[in-house]
């Protein structure tokens, strides 16, 4: 009877990896659409064979490219919102990682928040969202924002604002400021936006994003 040893499992670790690193090659060119097996085999340098022996089709290829990416995503996300010292700098610590890296990877950025794709992607990305807001939230609630609208002040928190709202609740707001203006920034065709463009959109975003929480 065959048995792996730790060697064997480990190549084997090494082969799903560099399997999943190209698929998210590929899609960062052309987005979940473009990933077939056949291009991530090519994009490897292997067979379409060698893929089915790592993934049980497509989707489950597709569905851990996207894990692995929205995971790497979130960790920015989380060091944003754990080393914001305000509810303002929060705000625009989370609009600016959001805006700035979408435009960085346009491409791969639709691809992760907008792209029409299979039901086990569309979990992930679910998962992946849900992660995002209670990542926020939970920035919130570190920086001393009160869920019943206490002056947050009075719970040792120093120029947070009023939230006043749950925080769950204002992250997922929070979020769908900065989700909006992304499809329409990575939907169309046109060039890719300018610096001074790109800096006044995070500006407009924060703005109101501040607002909308009551922070100055």
């Amino acid at each position: 009877m065959y048995r792996q040893t730790a060697r064997t499992r480990a190549n084997a670790v090494q082969r799903k990896e560099g399997l999943e690193q190209a698929a998210r090659q590929v899609v960062a060119r052309g987005g979940f659409t473009a990933a077939s097996i056949s291009a991530v085999s090519a994009a490897a340098g292997c067979s379409a064979g060698l893929v089915y022996s790592y993934f049980d089709g497509r989707d489950e290829l597709l569905a851990a490219v996207f894990a692995r990416a929205s995971a790497r995503e979130l960790a920015i996300v989380e060091s944003a919102a754990q080393e914001a010292p305000t509810l303002a700098e929060l705000a625009d610590a989370v609009v600016s990682v959001f805006v700035e890296r979408a435009v960085a990877g346009r491409t791969l950025a639709y691809a992760l928040l907008f792209e029409p794709v299979p039901e086990s992607v569309q979990r992930e990305r679910i998962r992946a969202r849900a992660a995002y807001a209670a990542a926020i939230a939970e920035g919130f609630r570190r920086v001393g924002a009160e869920v019943s609208g206490t002056d947050s002040a009075d719970a040792g928190g120093a120029d947070t604002g009023r939230l006043g709202i749950c925080p769950e609740i204002a992250a997922r707001g929070l979020m769908g400021a900065v989700l909006e203006n992304l499809f329409i920034l990575l939907s169309g065709d046109g060039p890719a936006p300018s610096p001074d463009q790109v800096q006044r959109l995070i500006s407009e975003i924060s703005t109101y994003s501040r607002r909308a929480l009551g922070a100055a």
